[in-house]
């Protein structure tokens, strides 16, 4: 009991009544999980990923959290949208892209954040090795430092939980290795839940592989 993180629990989910997108979803996740999530398009990896943030509710079943053994409303955790939820237009740089990871839901832009806040700012631009292009526009960015700029900004609250929604997109051979070997590290640190259609990337990396939609496929 005092490994796990989470507890699903027959979570069932739907945006509408003609169609139920996960049914019957249960799922322990311990401490140091790294968890890859896998199936085809449209049946509901990404919005497995929003319950666990909170951004949406089950119709059914529960989701608890768990802290040293014992229950807690919630637990910290660390986000990143797939690469397609990312309005590149918007003027803000890599740096400050970064810091708002530090804001939680109800706070404000913090026009000066304070020296451990600096700190993790710094120390997530250097860990994906961003420090040369900290002061540009997001929109000048390729695909890939975009990614990493990304998972910097999921990983600078240092989460209890890290939830990745297709990291791998629009990274070459180096930067894909480069970001698995971090992702490592951390998980000795949190647990994690990745998103990837790269069924290698999942045998490889990831201690538990979870198949939405399999029924569909059979």
């Amino acid at each position: 009991m005092d490994n796990l993180l989470a507890r699903l629990t027959d979570i069932e989910f739907s945006y509408d009544r003609s169609r139920t997108l996960l049914e019957g979803i249960s799922l322990n996740i311990g401490r140091r999980d790294f968890i890859g999530i896998t199936g085809p398009n449209g049946c509901g990896k990404s919005t497995f990923i929003k319950l666990l943030t909170g951004e949406l509710r089950p119709c059914s079943g529960r989701i608890e959290y768990f802290l040293d053994g014992k229950a807690v409303p919630s637990i910290s955790t660390g986000y990143m949208p797939q690469y397609s939820a990312v309005d590149k237009r918007f003027p803000i740089s890599v740096h400050h892209l970064i810091e708002s990871g530090l804001l939680s839901p109800n706070n404000c832009w913090k026009p000066f954040p304070s020296t451990e806040e600096k700190n993790k700012v710094a120390a997530a631009i250097e860990r994906m090795n961003l420090t040369h292009i900290a002061t540009q526009p997001i929109y000048r960015l390729s695909g890939g430092e975009l990614q990493r700029a990304m998972v910097a900004r999921a990983i600078v609250s240092s989460p209890r939980l890290l939830l990745l929604d297709e990291p791998d997109t629009y990274l070459d051979a180096e930067s894909e290795a480069r970001l698995f070997e971090i992702l490592h590290t951390l998980n000795k640190e949190c647990a994690i839940i990745l998103v990837s259609h790269n069924s290698e990337v999942i045998r490889e990396h990831c201690t538990k592989n979870i198949i939405l939609g399999r029924r569909e496929r059979e």
